[in-house]
């Protein structure tokens, strides 16, 4: 597996690229905006997209969306419970942020185990709400993807609409729980291991109540 990382959008968001490189068969995880540069990525690796993945739904994680699912043919993998934040009307005050912005229909909406593969990877979703009712991490072999759910000793936000610290700290103890270390690639900012965020992060220590 090969890995691409590009921080796209006002705020500041990762965009990975994931691929094989005897296939060259990709998916795309978070177009949060500048498609421009994520196509132009794609295309100097040759890639072929399949999918594009999102953790979940809101408007740093989608705006570029559009033109990658038009560019690539690639299938469009939302998670269900986040769909209605799709809709522009209900980006809030956010709203202003995305005038460009537009919405595609979903060819598959992800929960709990919801798989897609390509390039002989298979990328597994998990239901961690809390961010968002529909926030997903996306399991790829050694790597989690963690979206808005798990940041370098941070976690999500639980205050805009939809968002549930309690859930949250579920979440959290959930990925704490899981068998062995993984590589942790967060919806922002640096990138980080299971093992340290079960040694280090604050948020994830008061979900093992500690």
């Amino acid at each position: 597996m090969k890995l691409m990382q590009l921080c796209v959008g006002m705020v500041r968001t990762n965009c990975y690229i994931v691929y094989d490189e005897a296939t060259r068969e990709a998916a795309v995880i978070d177009p949060g905006d500048n498609a421009k540069s994520i196509l132009h990525a794609v295309n100097e690796e040759r890639l072929n997209v399949r999918y594009v993945l999102l953790t979940h739904a809101h408007f740093d994680h989608i705006l570029a969306a559009h033109e990658v699912l038009e560019a690539t043919g690639a299938q469009y993998v939302v998670p269900e419970k986040d769909t209605w934040l799709l809709s522009r009307d209900n980006m809030g005050q956010f709203r202003g942020l995305a005038r460009n912005y537009v919405q595609d229909t979903p060819d598959i909406l992800a929960n709990e185990g919801t798989e897609v593969t390509f390039g002989g990877m298979t990328a597994t979703y998990m239901a961690t709400p809390g961010h968002t009712p529909g926030s997903s991490v996306i399991r790829i072999g050694d790597c989690l993807f963690t979206g808005d759910t798990l940041f370098r000793h941070e976690c999500g936000r639980c205050d805009l609409e939809g968002g549930d610290f309690s859930a949250m700290l579920r979440s959290l103890k959930r990925l704490h729980d899981l068998d062995g270390d993984y590589k942790v690639f967060p919806g922002h900012e640096g990138i980080s291991t299971l093992n340290e965020e079960r040694a280090y992060n604050p948020y994830m220590l008061q979900a093992m109540g500690k």
